[in-house]
This record gives C-alpha cells, structure tokens and sequence, in this order.
C-alpha cells in the first residue's frame, strides 16, 4: 500500500500558570471585601467538591487561611450532590482522597447528607441546601468552572451547580436530575441559585454584600 505523503507536527499551547496559587487566592479573595461582611467569631462553612482540581488542597487551605485572618471559624462541607456513594462517610472519604483532609487544611469537615427545604422553584420544585451549611453564618462557595458532559448552555458545571447539586446534597440532586428531563437545566440551576441568594446564607458577591439575585456565583 502507497501512504500520501505525511509530516509530524507538534503543537505547543499555551499553559499559563500561577507561580504562587496561595498568594493568587488570598489576593482574589481581599478584592472581595469580605472584612464588611463577616463579624469576628462567626461560622464560615466552605464547599468543597469531588472534581479533580489541580493543587485543590492547596486552594482550599488558601481559602480557610484567608477566613482565619479574620478572625472567623471555617470549616468545610462536602457540596457533591450522590457522589462517594451519597452517604456522609463516603463524601468525607473522597475529599481525603483529594487530598483534602482536616491535618493539612486546618478546618474540620463537617459531612452530613441532612438537608433543609429553604424554597420552591417556579415549576414548584423544592430547593433543597445542606442543614450544616445553614447552621454557620456564611456559606462561601468554591469550585472551578468547566463544560459539563450533558450540559450544553451557558451554565455548565461550576459554581451554580454546586450550589444547586453540591449544596442540595443527595435529595436535591436527585430532583434536579429528574427535572432536567422537562426543564432545562440552566433554568434549574439560575432558579436554585436566586433562592438561594435570597433564603440561605451565602456570602462573597463582588461588592461585599450577603444576598445579589441575579448574579453568577460566589467565589
């Protein structure tokens, strides 16, 4: 057989990278102002999710530090919807595996598949949020953003899912599947995060404030 004359090529793209991930988060996390919304003493749970992320250990310590500068007490939670089997020992246990584990963050992981009704959303669908996480006076969420292999619209699979799948533990998570069937889920995940500006507890919008309807995510 006569193959068509070929070349080899190589391409090399470009891979930005941080020199200092901590310092980069602590920076990002000041632009927040978060100073004017947390109050010494208070609870700041922090989302943590089951994606592999690069240097996630190192983010989330960040992000504890930061909290701690301020005198707050952060702890974490695991906000993965039916991951690591859908039960809390499983969800813990794949944080660790992440490397994400209470002696090198230096915050407790607090697991719990518990979760509180906070709302409805407009096809009457209950919005569930994790019961630890609104226990703490701030809820602060954390995740990267990334296309989702289902989903193909604006909102893919970052911060409005967490909070939609990851805060809503196994009892959202499973509904708001079920409801992708007949809604589209960018609708699903926009109406779980406007209830959630409105009736839970999450801190971090851009400019300081607790509650901003509307806006695409926390931190």
């Amino acid at each position: 057989m006569q193959y068509p004359l070929m070349f080899c090529l190589r391409q090399k793209l470009e891979n930005p990278t941080l020199a200092n991930v901590a310092h980069a988060i602590d920076v990002e996390l000041s632009r927040l102002n978060l100073k004017n919304l947390v109050k010494p003493g208070d609870t700041v749970a922090i989302t943590c999710g089951s994606r592999g992320i690069a240097n996630y250990a190192v983010i989330i310590k960040a992000v504890v530090d930061h909290f701690k500068k301020l005198n707050t007490k952060p702890f974490l939670v695991p906000a993965m919807g039916s991951h690591g089997g859908g039960t809390a020992e499983g969800q813990r246990q794949m944080l660790e595996s992440l490397g994400i584990r209470e002696d090198v963050i230096g915050a407790e992981i607090r697991s719990s598949m518990e979760t509180e009704i906070i709302g409805q959303l407009a096809a009457g669908i209950p919005v569930h949020c994790d019961k630890i996480a609104l226990s703490a006076e701030h809820t602060v969420v954390v995740n990267r953003v990334k296309l989702h292999t289902m989903f193909h619209k604006s909102v893919q699979s970052g911060l409005l899912k967490m909070m939609a799948m990851g805060l809503g533990k196994l009892n959202g998570a499973q509904l708001y599947h079920k409801a992708a069937e007949d809604y589209p889920f960018e609708e699903i995940a926009r109406g779980v995060h406007k209830v959630m500006s409105e009736k839970a507890n999450i801190s971090g919008w851009p400019d300081g404030s607790r509650k901003r309807p509307g806006a695409n995510g926390s931190c």
